[in-house]
């Protein structure tokens, strides 16, 4: 603000008020004042200034850049300081590119860039010592005889740099967001921020990061990059701290409803070190890292089906996906999207960010997990399907729990395999070879599986079973049904309407499983998964002669062709 005005007031104040009045007042001036010229900046990101006009001195508005990150302007380098090239350089990328895009100044709650930070931390940096890399890249290489001396730099600027991160469940009343922290405006849920923050200095870290206040969410280019980046931010964490209100101890802590939401699935997984606390902020162990006592492991193992490995070393990537989607389906996000988004980092695959497209983020979730994924088990679903594809579930919300035997195929050897290990995206839907079987010839039982019951049923005599887990034991294009074993099917129906004598998948709402009483063999079909039709009970049961014996016959051994089923996009379907 000018001059003009600040003198005007200040004479007034000298004329009319005691000494003690005018300081107070000053002081209410001054905050005011900030105030308005933190709006300025708001406005005029870039400063302006205005030239006096008849003679009226005006406001005279020149701004530096105030934002955390110095309005995303260059780093401006202080006084030239002794280092390490190498070290300096690493220092930069680490910062530039693996930091969280504003963290949190504990001591003073104050939101700060990437930038800041680099120019807060280099003098320290600068002290890192040749004999300190050395013992560093040492200590490593007892760990990881591979670590390289660029390793052990980077470690030490860990060091230097940490932060915490928080865990949590927002408060229906509202958390404070990144203009208030920008602005020193303590909003509700302020207190819990300020907790936050002692928690994280008492373990060293003189930096902090909350999903709440850190990120720009004005900027679509800013939140995409958090929510993209947010699994790593988590994992390179020095802690993550999480805070359940709901929780007094470890006998109660199944009944939070942290473990609901979304979010906190990856804020559980991807973290090396955490510590928890309960209602008012009280440690639910007496250990550094909660992650090592093993009771509190136990009990979150309880509470969330994940294993105990997986707790305390998870590894993200598309294995194991039914058991991952088994994690999620209990959870929930108040937006449809973050259903999908949420899950990024724990598939650890890359997909846009786009708020507004609704269950079509999961869908493509999916679709980036089926072109790194080979396993069957991603097929053990039910329920409603994605309105994009037959192929893909609505939801996590649709798998359903496996038996651990015929799930787990770790101990196969490796010329042995099940289902299709080359399922693929195509222009005309997901490919997957299956072994299909006539439900009407009554050579297998057909079973439903509610829960973990299976319980067996006539109901789809008129449908073609097309089985994914069938054994393979070379590769002469056939596949094998063992007596007595469980096998997980997808159910067709033929599209009498289709030029293509093609087929639609059958929408459950039940896991749809077959056995035989002797081995099975037959050639493998290729089917293409486009759209679904909802089971329909009333539909008249299908004569084989209706069904072209070219999709389902019953080949001899020596046979190695393949068949090919299309499954058609269906019409507007009325049971």
């Amino acid at each position: 603000m000018g001059r003009f005005l600040e003198d005007l007031v200040h004479q007034a104040m000298e004329l009319t008020m005691e000494e003690d009045d005018q300081r107070a007042l000053k002081a209410k001036f001054h905050k005011l004042k900030q105030e308005v010229i933190d709006d300025v900046r708001v406005i005029f990101p870039h400063g302006q200034i205005t030239p006096p006009t008849l003679g009226i001195r005006g406001i005279k508005v020149k701004l530096p850049p105030k934002d955390p990150n110095g309005l995303n302007g260059p780093d401006i380098p202080g006084p030239s300081a002794p280092g390490i090239p190498e070290v300096i350089s690493i220092f930069n990328a680490y910062v530039q590119n693996e930091l969280p895009t504003y963290l949190i100044y504990v001591p003073d709650k104050r939101l700060v860039g990437r930038n800041e930070v680099k120019r807060m931390f280099r003098k320290e940096v600068t002290l890192i010592t040749e004999e300190a890399i050395h013992s560093r890249l040492v200590e490593l290489r007892e760990s990881c005889p591979t670590a390289e001396r660029e390793d052990a730099i980077k470690d030490l600027v860990k060091d230097i740099v940490k932060y915490a991160v928080l865990s949590h469940r927002w408060l229906d009343s509202g958390e404070p967001t990144f203009y208030d922290i920008l602005k020193s405006f303590e909003p509700y849920g302020y207190e819990k921020l300020v907790k936050f923050c002692e928690k994280a200095s008492e373990f060293g870290c003189r930096l902090a990061w909350s999903d709440t206040c850190c990120i720009n969410k004005d900027s679509s280019t800013e939140l995409e990059e958090a929510i993209r980046s947010m699994f790593k931010w988590y994992r390179d964490a020095h802690v993550c701290i999480a805070y359940l209100s709901d929780t007094t101890s470890i006998d109660d802590l199944h009944q939070d409803v942290w473990f609901t939401r979304g979010w906190t699935l990856q804020e559980l997984l991807a973290p090396w070190r955490m510590k928890f606390y309960g209602k008012n902020w009280q440690p639910l162990t007496s250990d550094v890292d909660d992650k090592e006592n093993l009771e509190l492991m136990a009990a979150l193992s309880r509470a969330t089906r994940i294993p105990l490995d997986d707790l305390r070393h998870f590894q993200p990537g598309t294995t194991n996906v039914h058991e991952k989607m088994m994690w999620a389906s209990t959870r929930t996000t108040t937006r449809i999207e973050d259903v999908a988004y949420s899950l990024i980092g724990i598939f650890d695959v890359s997909m846009m960010v786009a708020y507004g497209e609704g269950k079509r983020a999961f869908h493509r979730l999916m679709e980036a997990i089926i072109q790194k994924c080979d396993e069957w088990q991603i097929f053990a679903w039910a329920g409603p399907s994605s309105p994009d594809s037959a192929a893909f579930p609505d939801s996590p919300r649709c798998y359903r729990p496996l038996n651990p035997v015929d799930s787990n195929d770790v101990l196969l050897p490796s010329t042995v395999w099940r289902g299709d290990q080359n399922i693929v995206m195509t222009k005309r839907g997901l490919q997957i070879q299956v072994l299909l079987v006539d439900l009407s010839q009554q050579e297998v039982t057909v079973y439903e599986k509610i829960g973990t019951t299976d319980v067996r049923t006539d109901a789809y005599s008129s449908y073609t079973a097309g089985v994914v887990d069938y054994w393979c034991y070379d590769v002469s294009g056939e596949g094998i049904l063992q007596p007595e074993q469980e096998h997980l099917c997808v159910l067709l129906h033929p599209d009498p309407r289709s030029p293509y004598a093609g087929w639609r998948k059958v929408t459950t709402a039940n896991l749809v499983t077959i056995r035989t009483k002797s081995k099975l063999r037959r050639t493998l079909s290729t089917v293409w998964l486009l759209s679904s039709t909802p089971l329909a009970p009333k539909l008249a049961p299908l004569s084989r002669d209706l069904i072209p014996t070219a999709h389902i016959s019953e080949l001899t051994e020596d046979s190695s062709d393949e068949d090919e089923v299309f499954l058609d996009a269906p019409e507007s379907y009325d049971p």
